[in-house]
């Protein structure tokens, strides 16, 4: 698996973002980011970049019914047909440096 760098801490904070919100929603973030012992930019950065993260991986993970997967993996098992085509480019090749 990839390691994937922490983009809050990786690099030098230059770019901005600014969110219009509600008072009640800016109250009830700052409550938040003080039970937390963070500052507002570190706490709504760390949840945006978490929620972010974890859309992401949602997005990237392919879900099968049981069904599915015993037809996937029975389909792998099965070997490929031989493309005549593709053997022969591969002999010109192997003969071009030669």
């Amino acid at each position: 698996m990839a390691t994937v760098k922490d983009p809050s801490t990786s690099s030098p904070r230059t770019e901005r973002l600014n969110v219009r919100l509600t008072p009640d929603a800016l109250a009830t973030l700052k409550e938040a980011a003080a039970r937390q012992q963070q500052d507002m930019t570190s706490f709504v950065l760390g949840a945006a970049l978490d929620r972010a993260r974890s859309i992401l991986l949602e997005e990237s993970v392919m879900r099968l019914t049981p069904a599915q997967a015993r037809q996937l993996e029975e389909s792998l098992l099965i070997p490929p047909e031989e493309n005549v085509n593709l053997a022969r480019l591969f002999q010109r090749v192997q003969g071009y440096g030669s």
